[in-house]
């Protein structure tokens, strides 16, 4: 299945000439088109015999993957080399626009700009006699698993009698919570999720709140309140509302994050060439792309390095045998095997301001040695103060919240 541990697959991938060819082919569009792209590629390369025969062999191989695999809804991915021997076919759950390309490695950045935008997500649907957890990807939508909750409803008797009514009440709901809230530690666990959403009656989904881990607190981006009359389906679609909405918070809250480092302590890049050599040093922690945005970069044959730019000679070793690269494209694959998150964001005003592209780092050129160890001993000790406050009992108390598909073809 096409996910992050296959484009991290993919992205291993490269060399010092075109030598790797990648067909997006949306369903509905004629196969054809790709002979009139397969043209115009032969005559860009006419002057570079040996990427030429790389890729009329890559483009046989890419052939037959296209006729086995045909799409019937969303899109096909195809990655072929010959010298590399690559074959690998993955469905797609949606389209992302016919395209040929013939590059020095594959071409991700459509898939990663599908995976970022249809991130996994876990979504409760619950209500006091009952919850169900759902698994939502790019295609599909998993039951995980349900928990009965069978709280009684309020009443309104006076005295003892509604005081111990009150208690048990109570200790039934912080049960059902501390239940289900262990069926999603066990969850994410096994099968993980990058956001979680509740859905239904308001005070089990407090109780659930106040239950949840801590790092599945951090994941929580939004709970809302639905009649309960209403289908599981009306309430899946309340669910991805919720999870787009914290898609859309979660770039602007990197964006926020970056630019208060760029004002401040200076763990952050702007502009092309700033995170080029960012991601080039393994230093980004997350980079935020405009989803529209072109940049010209060139790569050496000689030496293989990357630039901003379109120069004519490589700037690193003086060669004049340098050819034309996607520059978002290879920032992209670099991040994807530096284990950098990259999140494609819709335009906005303050990112196009820095050239459509910025990163948060892990540590500043600035920062030697002995820093860099004394900030990691730092975060270190945090992180296992908050494992030992996860680990202690809960207080006994009052409840309150403060893809798809086919796999690599052989």
């Amino acid at each position: 299945m096409l996910d992050a541990a296959a484009l991290r697959s993919l992205a291993d991938l490269d060399g010092p000439e075109r030598a790797f060819l990648t067909i997006y082919l949306d369903a509905g569009d004629d196969p054809s088109v790709i002979d009139a792209r397969a043209t115009r590629v032969r005559a860009l390369l006419s002057d570079q015999p040996a990427e030429l025969e790389h890729f009329e062999e890559s483009l046989t191989m890419a052939r037959e993957m296209v006729e086995t695999h045909a799409p019937t809804e969303g899109a096909l991915a195809v990655f072929a080399s010959w010298a590399a021997d690559l074959r690998r076919a993955y469905a797609l759950p949606e389209p992302v626009g016919t395209t040929l390309w013939m590059g020095d490695a594959p071409y991700l950045r459509p898939a990663a700009e599908l995976l970022d935008e249809h991130e996994t997500y876990a979504a409760v649907v619950l209500d006091n006699t009952k919850a169900r957890i759902y698994l939502v990807s790019a295609d599909e939508v998993d039951e995980e698993g349900r928990v009965r909750g069978d709280i009684k409803n309020r009443v309104k008797k006076g005295g003892w009698s509604q005081k111990r009514y009150a208690r048990r009440r109570d200790k039934q709901l912080e049960t059902y919570a501390t239940e289900l809230a262990a069926d999603l530690a066990t969850l994410d666990a096994e099968r993980p999720f990058a956001r979680l959403v509740v859905v239904g009656s308001e005070e089990p989904a407090r109780a659930l709140a106040e239950a949840l881990r801590q790092d599945l607190k951090d994941k929580l981006v939004g709970s809302r309140s639905v009649d309960g009359n209403a289908s599981d389906a009306e309430a899946l679609g309340v669910a991805a509302d919720l999870a787009e909405q914290g898609e859309r918070e979660a770039e602007q809250a990197l964006w926020l994050a970056i630019r208060e480092q760029g004002m401040g302590p200076g763990l952050a890049a702007f502009g092309a060439t700033s995170v080029l050599e960012a991601v080039q040093q393994a230093r980004a922690e997350a980079i935020l792309v405009d989803r529209e945005v072109e940049i010209d970069g060139t790569k050496c044959r000689a030496c293989e390095r990357v630039v901003h730019g379109t120069p004519e000679t490589c700037q690193h070793c003086g060669s004049s045998d340098v050819f034309r690269v996607d520059l978002v494209e290879a920032i992209t694959e670099q991040a994807t095997r530096t284990g950098a998150e990259v999140d494609f964001a819709d335009p906005f005003e303050a990112l196009a301001g820095v050239g459509g592209v910025a990163a948060l780092l892990r540590y500043s050129l600035s920062e030697n040695h002995a820093q860099r160890e004394e900030r990691e001993r730092r975060a270190q000790a945090r992180r296992e103060a908050q494992v030992e406050r996860e680990a202690e009992p809960p207080a006994v108390g009052n409840s309150a919240v403060a893809e798809p598909v086919a796999e690599p073809v052989a």
